[in-house]
């Protein structure tokens, strides 16, 4: 994700929301991460959270999305108001080494 200019608290505060609903729908060890020395991603913000199994996952976000508290949170995370500029969906599996 990246955050608008001069947004940033505005952005904290939102994913804080976010992720105290995330976690009453089942969502794992929720975090936001910085991008710091990342090459292009430097500057962005990640938030990533853990699931036991894919039907774990669809299952949180089912939940997240039925509330209406969620989808006012991505409504206004989303909006031109909201301190949002752009932000991607990805859905990540560890690889045993």
């Amino acid at each position: 994700m990246t955050v608008k200019p001069d947004r940033y608290e505005d952005f904290v505060a939102l994913t804080r929301r976010s992720k105290e609903l995330l976690e009453r729908c089942g969502a794992k060890n929720v975090r936001l991460l910085a991008g710091i020395t990342a090459g292009e991603a430097s500057g962005t913000l990640a938030l990533s959270s853990e699931y036991d199994d894919f039907t774990d996952a669809g299952r949180t976000l089912d939940k997240f999305l039925g509330d209406a508290e969620g989808r006012a949170l991505m409504a206004e995370s989303n909006s031109t108001s909201g301190p949002t500029a752009s932000w991607q969906g990805s859905t990540w599996i560890e690889v045993p080494l």
